[in-house]
């Protein structure tokens, strides 16, 4: 072994550090496990909601009726709805459309005609509805504004959380590495865990959802990303603010991301579920997902709400560089 593998290498104590906080990430504590379950009973809903047949509506097309016994149509679709309840403006529009054309006076062949293009357009109206309807209950409400920051918090409050509790920072900060970079080391260690939470148990869901989160996977993918970067970079900087940062991250993705996010006003935009929503909302536009009501939402552009998930990631991370580097931690025996 030559001099220069020996010598004292600030890069190569870092990188050590990366790996070692990365290992202490793999045991799995309590927080793991409630996501886990969360993970758990999110797909089983999904599931049910896919594959169990629902009770078919009075009025449902009878295209629809045959295309349900050779494919699994599921709940998704308003297709077993009693009563159109409607979808926005446009489906009730082209509801409309439907009961005056079966309502004309039809006679001979243009009478059955009229009830083939019935119920070929009535079928394609109301399969049309599944992938609004899976984007909004399960993407949109469950998943974004829910299991994405509690899942976040599972991991990125403990890069520095747990070394406070098990009182082991003492030994971290004596290495010869500046605290900035071991607040760094931390956020690289834990981030691979966030991103394999909450992508994984997105792509879990998805799929379980048949054609209709499949394509959701597709298009929602990098919204998730990046709002796994915000949400991680923020809960890590609680913990070098806060001693019981755990805490404090769930009050916040409760009320802040969950109650906040989803009220009408200018309130959502202090959220970074908002974000990542409207970032879904831009890649999503070509397939007709929106904002039911846009003007009491007021949706901003994706690239702005990409700029806006950046921007909270490098703040986050600068803020809480600064701060750790600065703190004393007498808490540390």
């Amino acid at each position: 072994m030559n001099a220069t593998e020996t010598a004292p290498s600030a890069w190569r104590a870092w990188r050590y550090l990366v790996w070692l906080s990365f290992q202490r990430q793999a045991r799995a504590h309590l927080m793991v496990w409630i996501a886990l379950g969360l993970l758990g009973l999110s797909c089983l809903i999904v599931i049910v909601n896919t594959y169990v047949a629902p009770e078919p509506a009075a009025k449902r097309p009878t295209a629809l009726q045959a295309r349900s016994d050779s494919q699994h149509v599921g709940r998704w679709t308003m297709a077993h709805w009693t009563h159109p309840r409607g979808k926005g403006p446009k489906y009730e529009v082209h509801h409309e459309q439907l009961e005056l054309i079966t309502h004309l006076p039809w006679q001979g062949p243009d009478a059955a005609v009229c009830q083939m293009a019935q119920a070929a357009y009535g079928a394609a109206l109301y399969e049309g509805t599944g992938f609004p309807i899976f984007s909004e209950w399960i993407v949109f409400q469950l998943f974004t504004t829910f299991l994405l920051p509690i899942w976040s918090v599972s991991f990125a409050t403990e890069g520095l959380g747990r070394e406070r509790e098990a009182q082991n920072l003492l030994w971290v900060l004596t290495r010869p590495i500046p605290r900035p970079a071991i607040f760094l080391a931390k956020y690289v260690a834990l981030l691979p865990w966030c991103l394999a939470l909450n992508l994984g148990g997105f792509v879990l869901i998805c799929l379980a959802g048949g054609q209709h989160g499949r394509l959701a996977l597709t298009l929602y993918w990098p919204a998730v990303f990046w709002g796994t970067l915000a949400f991680s970079a923020l809960f890590h900087m609680m913990g070098a603010i806060l001693r019981r940062a755990s805490i404090v991250a769930l009050l916040y993705a409760f009320f802040l991301e969950t109650i906040m996010g989803n009220m009408p006003g200018q309130f959502k935009r202090l959220s970074i579920s908002f974000y990542t929503r409207c970032l879904m909302f831009d890649r999503a536009h070509d397939f007709g997902i929106h904002p039911e009501r846009p003007h009491i939402y007021m949706p901003v552009s994706g690239t702005t709400a990409w700029l806006v998930l950046a921007g909270i990631t490098v703040v986050c991370l600068i803020v809480g560089a600064i701060v750790f580097a600065r703190n004393e931690y007498l808490d540390v025996n």
